[in-house]
């Protein structure tokens, strides 16, 4: 499991060998985390299930039973999940986003937007954004899978109202991908310098259009 931390305290976690992520939003001090339905909070000798929480008879363990805020009381060792406004199909222009790139259908990508990092809060359910290559960087991009790939996690912005689809842009060096995925063996790629390179099977490169908030180090 690789856990990274932006500037903005956003938390992107990659769970199992399927790359499954959530993301988590963490606020200081008393550090609420975001959870989502069926999700593992606890053991049963660690905390109580309280309010939209309850323990799985089948594994032990306490889980969440629905998205919202984890708050972990440490006296009385009882964990509630507090309901939350979700984000809902509803995006401004030049709005802050996460998304994941699904496919690329030149000279455009599909990405499945997941988190507005300008209301913090994630996009329940998450909604279709397109980036076109003119959009992707400052410098000449002739294909948009020559810096981005499968699974990358981009910080983008968006550039025009009224979707799904939202229409996002790269452009500029604080947007860009914060979470690379090797495409040899697709585990999360750590960042040295201007290279990425996956703990797992060595894979390098420095084509990617990284983000100066790229998490993984």
């Amino acid at each position: 499991m690789y856990t990274g931390l932006d500037s903005s305290r956003l938390i992107i976690i990659y769970m199992g060998a399927n790359s499954l992520f959530k993301v988590v939003y963490m606020e200081t001090p008393d550090k609420k985390q975001i959870v989502i339905p069926g999700e593992e909070i606890a053991t049963i000798e660690e905390y109580s299930p309280g309010k939209n929480v309850f323990q799985d008879t089948g594994d032990g363990l306490i889980k969440s039973k629905k998205v919202g805020r984890l708050r972990l009381d440490v006296k009385t060792h009882v964990a509630e999940v507090e309901s939350m406004k979700t984000h809902k199909n509803v995006l401004t222009k030049n709005e802050v986003v996460y998304a994941v790139v699904e496919r690329f259908e030149d000279p455009i990508a599909v990405l499945r937007i997941i988190y507005s990092e300008s209301k913090k809060t994630p996009i329940v359910p998450s909604v279709t954004g397109i980036l076109h290559v003119a959009n992707a960087s400052n410098s000449r991009v002739r294909y948009l899978s020559d810096v981005f790939g499968y699974g990358d996690i981009v910080r983008a912005y968006v550039v025009e109202e009224g979707g799904p689809p939202f229409y996002l842009s790269t452009r500029g060096r604080q947007f860009g991908v914060i979470v690379a995925k090797c495409p040899k063996c697709m585990s999360s790629m750590r960042k040295r310098g201007i290279v990425l390179y996956c703990p797992q099977c060595g894979y390098k490169t420095k084509n990617k259009k990284i983000s100066l908030y790229y998490l993984l180090k």
